[in-house]
């Protein structure tokens, strides 16, 4: 065996389903003089630690793209702690940031009065690969180095713990156990008008051109979250210009011709009403107009979160209430961008053309959310909303945070057979560029995020 500056284990947590980030990093340590031992997606918190042992690694690698994924990495760092383990770990992702990484930190209950228990051998947020990179090299310099880094990593996450404990000591006062009740919102008043959809139930749209879907991307996503645009100002025009812009073209045309973007789409309206915190839906095929032929029988049942503090907003709170007497009417959609995409990939990838891959990957990934838009904009138009109305919300995210919830709506929208988009045990959707969302016609609906408050177990 040859030299190595040092050995990382890479995992995507398990329940993810996303590696491109990871295996950026993979690429990245590799051409540095590391030794990486990439376990690939959906991994089990057992099989990383496994791993880590066998090696004896200097740090552990975990990205996670979704906030119900990126769960498992305090679990990671509880059970190095309950092990009595000694391994670094690196998170990354876009679920997370700054903050969760030294949130995590802390291997304790982290209540206002619990005493601050660290997991000592630190745990490191890195935004990109790059940071990733310069985090293993303070890691693995001389021990003085090493321990210095971690010392001030374990600094800066205890004083932002003290600071917001007092903060939410503060802001939540005797209001706590009056903000876990199922009781709607004040702020929320009722929808201005239910509308009336152009049809009640499941529905495949028809042919979709990647002319169609392209111009609702968002650009700038693609161009910096995606494509790793990180200058400013002219640097950033002169990229986007010179670079950028014709790549996409180039890109595009490629797609049309190698057929290896393939949108497709399901989407339906369904009588609904909310009842606390949860979410009634109800047989589409007992509505006649806007009325119920005679009772409604009840199909699926959403739970929605709510909010511990601040305006405790529940995504159920958007809609009319059974006691109101009104049947409300909510949308949902499944798009996808096809497994071809997720081939073309991987087939880059195993001929070593990580840049390439990287691309493609991006765009695939932006393309997906642009036809979800598409969508998204269909629904708006057919529900006759203007553009404040029709916010669209995803399982995975601040506000409906539980996976799980895609089983329900497949039972909905008969996603596999229509349009080839299946779930994986984690509930996650495949392929991978794929997403599923509700579409929320209330004037005052907004985007929030909603605190765990339970642990998660193993």
């Amino acid at each position: 065996e040859g030299y190595t500056k040092g050995k990382v284990v890479l995992a995507t947590v398990f329940g993810d389903v996303h590696d491109i980030g990871k295996n950026l990093v993979n690429t990245i340590l590799s051409n540095n003089g590391y030794t990486v031992y990439d376990l690939g997606k959906q991994v089990p918190l057992n099989t990383i630690l496994d791993k880590a042992i066998e090696v004896n690694a200097d740090a552990i690698g975990l990205s996670a793209l979704l906030v119900s994924t990126s769960k498992q990495m305090p679990l990671c760092v509880k059970e190095l702690y309950k092990r009595g383990l000694n391994f670094p770990v690196i998170v990354g992702g876009a679920a997370i940031n700054r903050s969760y990484g030294r949130r995590i930190l802390f291997v304790d209950e982290q209540t206002p009065d619990a005493a601050p228990v660290p997991y000592e051998h630190g745990v490191f947020y890195a935004r990109d690969a790059f940071e990733g990179l310069e985090i293993i090299d303070r890691l693995t310099s001389n021990p003085e180095q090493r321990a210095s880094f971690i010392e001030r990593i374990k600094e800066e996450a205890l004083k932002e713990r003290l600071k917001k404990t007092k903060r939410t000591t503060r802001a939540t006062g005797e209001t706590t156990s009056q903000a876990k009740e199922d009781i709607a919102s004040s702020s929320v008043k009722p929808a201005l008008s239910i509308p009336r959809p152009p049809f009640w139930g499941p529905r495949v749209l028809g042919r979709i051109g990647i002319e169609d879907v392209a111009p609702c991307m968002d650009l700038n996503t693609l161009f910096r979250l995606h494509w790793g645009g990180k200058t400013h100002g002219a640097d950033f025009t002169r990229l986007v210009e010179m670079e950028f812009r014709p790549r996409l073209k180039r890109m595009l045309l490629e797609a049309r011709q190698r057929r290896y973007l393939q949108p497709k789409a399901i989407y339906g309206y369904f009588p609904c009403q909310s009842s606390g915190n949860e979410l009634i839906v109800y047989d589409p095929a007992e509505m006649q107009g806007q009325q119920p032929k005679g009772s409604l029988r009840e199909i699926a049942r959403f739970y929605c979160p709510r909010q511990q503090e601040r305006e405790r907003l529940c995504l159920a709170d958007y809609f009319a209430p059974v006691n109101s007497g009104k049947i409300d009417v909510v949308a949902l959609q499944v798009v996808t961008m096809g497994q071809s995409a997720t081939e073309a990939v991987q087939q880059l990838q195993d001929a070593g053309d990580y840049a390439e891959a990287y691309f493609v990957h991006g765009l695939a990934v932006e393309m997906a959310e642009g036809l979800a838009e598409y969508t998204n904009r269909l629904i708006q138009q057919e529900l006759e909303l203007d553009e404040q109305r029709g916010r669209r919300y995803s399982w995975g995210y601040p506000a409906i945070p539980d996976l799980e919830d895609h089983v329900k709506v497949f039972q909905l929208l008969p996603a596999r057979e229509t349009i080839g988009v299946d779930l994986t045990e984690a509930f996650q959707l495949v392929p991978e560029q794929s997403t599923a969302a509700i579409v929320v016609h209330h004037q005052q609906a907004t985007y929030f995020a909603v605190r765990e408050q339970a642990a998660v177990s193993v």
